[in-house]
């Protein structure tokens, strides 16, 4: 068992739309990735959705990792064309019964990828969101067509109705040795729909889809695998409030960030924690992490997290169903299913690990091997 009390600050953060938006000006083993969650009314379903505009599981964005003298020297314009220098990617998952029913990662040439810097829009190749208003509220439209493994292909439509969002709008600094983390909208009204073509290109099923989800938005200048040692993140949706925390810890780094942020009566709340993990285990792929997290403020607010399933895996990173339980000052408890990741990025290091990306990854409008 670890406990630790949080001291400083790892992230930068904010919960801003205005920047919401992509920044270009940056090194080329800089990553930014725009993320979409939700989980249906009855916790049976659950969608995952990731644009990349540099894949940081690609072996060829790992393999690209220039010297120190070479990242120096980089200096690319305010309006980027370094398209061989970006390796961007759309990531979907459709999760049925805990388990992944359809999946997907490709990966493109720099060329297919266009981001606003101005409004909260992205495309890479034939995948896109974008922020929009209209008289029933505003939110984000997700567009996905990508191709799956078999030849098949996945066509998705999606509206992320923003309930809770926007608490810091002003808040956003981006800087050259930190992870930035804009967590945009905390709770979103979710809808849409899943089609998916055979070989053939005869539709062999239809999903519908009606839940609650959560976006953010991450970007980090420098390269993860040098960066990170884990980073344990999760998020809750109750009938009266939401709940996301973070545990956030880099290299050589003693003194892990964690917090409990809580969103009750359209006002968001950030507090400093003491966290606890008990009983580690590892993962098939090797990945050790613990089975039992809980966070306690200064307040006497507390959660617990214990992960029920493991829905997605590899050597970098683990994803759960998890069970969350959240008790408030008024001892009332609060008990659901959330999403919790736990990132163990240090095994990007080691080059022989990039065939197993490769065969999960699509690149360039073709499916991936598996």
């Amino acid at each position: 068992m670890t406990t630790q009390k949080t001291l400083t600050d790892k992230f930068a953060f904010s919960s801003s739309l205005k920047a919401d938006v992509w920044h270009p000006q940056k090194d080329p083993k800089a990553y930014e990735w725009w993320y979409f969650d939700a989980l249906s009314d009855d916790a049976s379903e659950s969608i995952i959705i990731v644009f990349l505009d540099n894949f940081i599981y690609s072996p060829r964005y790992n393999r690209s990792e220039p010297s120190a003298a070479a990242a120096k020297l980089y200096n690319p314009p305010a309006h980027t064309d370094d398209s061989d220098k970006r390796f961007p990617a759309i990531s979907i998952t459709y999760f049925r019964d805990g388990k992944p029913r359809y999946h997907a990662v490709n990966e493109y040439s720099g060329r297919a990828f266009s981001a606003s810097e101005d409004n909260p829009e992205c495309r890479i190749g034939n995948c896109s969101f974008r922020f929009e208003s209209a008289s029933y509220g505003s939110g984000y439209n997700v567009s996905i067509n990508t191709p799956l493994s078999r030849n098949r292909r996945l066509e998705a439509e999606f509206e992320w109705l923003s309930i809770e969002s926007d608490f810091q709008p002003e808040a956003f600094s981006y800087g050259d040795s930190s992870h930035c983390w804009n967590m945009v909208a905390p709770r979103s009204d979710v809808t849409g729909k899943i089609m998916v073509y055979d070989s053939k290109g005869r539709k062999s099923d239809t999903r519908s889809f009606r839940g609650t989800g959560y976006h953010d938005h991450n970007l980090d200048n420098r390269w993860l695998a040098k960066t990170v040692r884990d980073w344990h993140w999760g998020r809750a949706h109750f009938a009266d409030c939401t709940a996301v925390f973070y545990r956030y810890c880099e290299i050589g780094d003693d003194s892990p960030s964690t917090k409990l942020f809580i969103v009750r009566n359209g006002k968001l709340e950030t507090r400093n924690v003491e966290y606890e993990e008990q009983n580690y285990v590892r993962d098939k792929f090797g990945i050790r992490y613990p089975t039992r997290l809980r966070l306690i403020s200064e307040d006497n607010i507390r959660m617990s997290v214990n992960p029920l399933k493991v829905i997605d895996s590899s050597f970098y990173y683990l994803r759960f169903l998890s069970e969350i339980t959240l008790t408030l000052s008024d001892e009332k408890q609060h008990k659901t299913t959330g999403i919790t990741e736990f990132l163990a990025p240090k095994a990007l290091k080691h080059r022989w690990l990039n065939w197993f990306s490769d065969v999960r990854t699509g690149k360039n409008g073709k499916g991936p091997l598996i």
